[in-house]
């Protein structure tokens, strides 16, 4: 009886099987949301506060490479390392583990948790090549 041989299946990294997406969103609410996080502009507008007039994608890139700003590039390599120290972290040595635990619980202790505020609000104007919306840091 033969055997069937097969390759051994590709084992795709974090980075290969993400896409990153560009996007803008407009909307409307009947609150003021420039002071306010975007998760309080979302439930605010779950609420019936507002609703989305118009969300576009702009660019979609296949790689963590081809994102040609460097903070968003460098936002999301840090997530998908930490991610992977957090999928092998059984496998580090013990003392590297609890540098990481002392690190994280001093940050916790000295930095507040960061939350997303918007930078500025522009005014609505529907004019071409206008930039209307929300900018975040």
């Amino acid at each position: 009886m033969s055997k069937i041989l097969r390759a051994p299946q590709q084992i795709q990294t974090d980075e290969q099987s993400e896409k990153y997406f560009s996007f803008q969103i407009k909307g409307w609410t009947n609150f003021d949301p420039m002071d306010k996080t975007l998760a309080k502009i979302a439930e605010g507008i779950e609420q019936g506060g507002g609703f989305l007039s118009l969300m576009e994608v702009l660019k979609v890139e296949d790689d963590l490479a081809s994102i040609g700003d460097e903070e968003v590039r460098e936002f999301f390599a840090n997530v998908l390392a930490a991610k992977r120290l957090l999928r092998n972290a059984h496998e580090l040595p013990k003392n590297l583990i609890e540098e990481l635990c002392s690190a994280l619980k001093t940050e916790e202790e000295v930095i507040p948790k960061k939350t997303v505020t918007p930078v500025a609000i522009s005014s609505v104007d529907d004019k071409p090549g206008s930039h209307t919306g929300l900018r975040w840091p």
